[in-house]
């Protein structure tokens, strides 16, 4: 068995690392199909958007899914393009930011009614409210892009995993990627 150079080894590991979060995109989406009008729809929501997002940000170690797919979005639908679009900027300005566009805060007095819970106030406070997507259509609008990505995903994995694995790997072969990183481990808290 070769050593697989570097730049094969990261283009593969962007595509797989791609194609798991919108795996869990996917798993997300369908939870929420079920959950709508319910205390989780945000967070089901949040993650949908957080894990389609993700490969499109500089990851450690592997870099955006951008090397790969330079003029994504690219898609022949100018929708699924708009799609695209709306979706990071629904990441970047509500959801994965604390940013004032996502936010509606208020200045609450004595005798005023809480905006959330009607609740009469004694004394000075506040309310906040994140903005909500909490719309089925929208969500499942936005979920064809996911769907769409997660597919054209798969078809490419498996022509780069062909074209690496002819190259490289003898048949009965198995070869680990290094990432050069260990697993994840947890330090624990210090003892108050």
């Amino acid at each position: 068995m070769t050593s697989i150079p570097q730049s094969s080894q990261k283009r593969f590991l962007r595509l797989v690392s791609a194609h798991a979060d919108m795996g869990y995109a996917i798993e997300t989406y369908r939870v929420l199909q079920h959950a709508h009008s319910t205390p989780a729809d945000y967070s089901l929501f949040l993650s949908m958007v957080v894990c389609y997002c993700r490969p499109f940000t500089q990851g450690r170690g592997i870099g955006s899914l951008l090397c790969e797919y330079p003029n994504y979005p690219d898609w022949p639908d100018s929708e699924m393009n708009l799609r695209h679009e709306r979706m990071m900027n629904i990441r970047n300005n509500f959801l994965g930011h604390s940013c004032i566009e996502g936010s509606n805060v208020f200045l609450l007095s004595p005798g005023s009614k809480h905006p959330a819970t009607g609740d009469m106030m004694t004394m000075h406070y506040y309310a906040v409210a994140k903005r909500q997507f909490l719309h089925p259509e929208f969500s499942a609008w936005l979920y064809q892009l996911v769907d769409a990505l997660f597919h054209r995903l798969d078809g490419d994995i498996r022509a780069v995993a062909k074209e690496i694995g002819a190259t490289h790997l003898k048949d009965t072969e198995v070869y680990e990627f290094d990432t050069g990183t260990g697993s994840f481990v947890w330090t624990p808290p210090k003892k108050a």
